[in-house]
């Protein structure tokens, strides 16, 4: 499996700590052999999937086959809206 991550993500993942980036990128080697705590989103968020990591959240979609598309990411209690406001962002 391929994962390709959106600036944001690449962004956000190089500003992390050592430790929880270590904890992050260990998760996303998970996510391409298809493990992890992964759940799809529903209501407006439906075709992107969520994976936990502690009170960490990544956002993504499968764009094929063999390859997810990390889209968003950030701690829990903000980034389900912060992703929301994101994809309004790009519709305009």
């Amino acid at each position: 499996m391929k994962i390709s991550a959106s600036d944001q993500v690449a962004t956000w993942l190089t500003a992390l700590p050592p430790q929880t980036k270590k904890r992050v990128r260990t998760a996303l080697r998970s996510l391409a052999r298809g493990r992890g705590d992964i759940k799809g989103l529903q209501g407006d968020l439906e075709g992107f999937s969520r994976m936990r990591i502690g009170g960490i959240r990544v956002l993504f979609r499968q764009t094929s086959a063999r390859e997810f598309r990390l889209e968003y990411a950030n701690t829990r209690d903000v980034v389900y809206e912060m992703f929301r406001q994101f994809l309004a962002a790009q519709d305009d």
